[in-house]
């Protein structure tokens, strides 16, 4: 008969299953890094619209769009400051023990969850109102500028950029539930690592 410890300290252990501390360091800090590169981004993209559109009413032209590209900066820093709140990284604790650190990790991981997948609210909405206005009186002019020489009105440059707006949105708001789905399914493994 053999020895029961001898069997017990001869057996394989399940190291691909098993989740170290710093395994859940490692995974958090490049979850940190990763949601760091996204934000600048997003602060990068708001940043150069905001110059952009200052530079159009600073140089009088557009002179006819003025209240709703001040309204566009007011909903870039807006979102700005939505991107912050909801989706900005939050520093770790320092020295955190086992739970802590898996507790940090999955609460961020909520956090984003939540802000991103809520993102069409605070992030998208705030764009429409000024984005309509613009169509708005993009329309009026060309409809003005169609009277004035009796001809028919050139709708194609105007329908384009209504097409490219919305593929463009669409494709911000699949990005943002692409990426919500993905953290949900890294909480839920979470979720079963903690169970076990």
């Amino acid at each position: 008969m053999t020895d029961v410890k001898t069997v017990w300290q001869n057996q394989a252990i399940e190291e691909n299953d098993m989740i170290t501390l710093s395994d859940i360091r490692a995974r958090a800090d490049k979850f940190q890094s990763r949601i760091r590169l996204r934000n600048v981004v997003f602060y990068i993209y708001a940043l150069f619209n905001i110059a952009a559109s200052i530079w159009l009413i600073a140089s009088g032209r557009l002179s006819a769009f003025l209240y709703p590209m001040l309204l566009m900066i007011a909903a870039h820093l807006w979102v700005l400051w939505q991107v912050n709140r909801h989706i900005g990284a939050r520093h770790e604790p320092g020295q955190m023990g086992g739970r802590p650190a898996l507790d940090y990790y999955r609460d961020e991981l909520k956090r984003q969850v939540s802000g991103l997948s809520r993102a069409g609210l605070w992030y998208i909405a705030p764009f429409m109102p000024p984005y309509l206005w613009e169509l708005a009186i993009w329309q009026q002019r060309i409809e003005a500028r169609a009277a004035a020489t009796a001809m028919p009105p050139n709708y194609v440059l105007f329908l384009f950029s209504i097409g490219g707006a919305i593929f463009f949105w669409t494709a911000v708001w699949l990005a943002f539930s692409r990426t919500a789905l993905k953290l949900q399914l890294q909480l839920e493994q979470l979720k079963r690592v903690q169970a076990e």
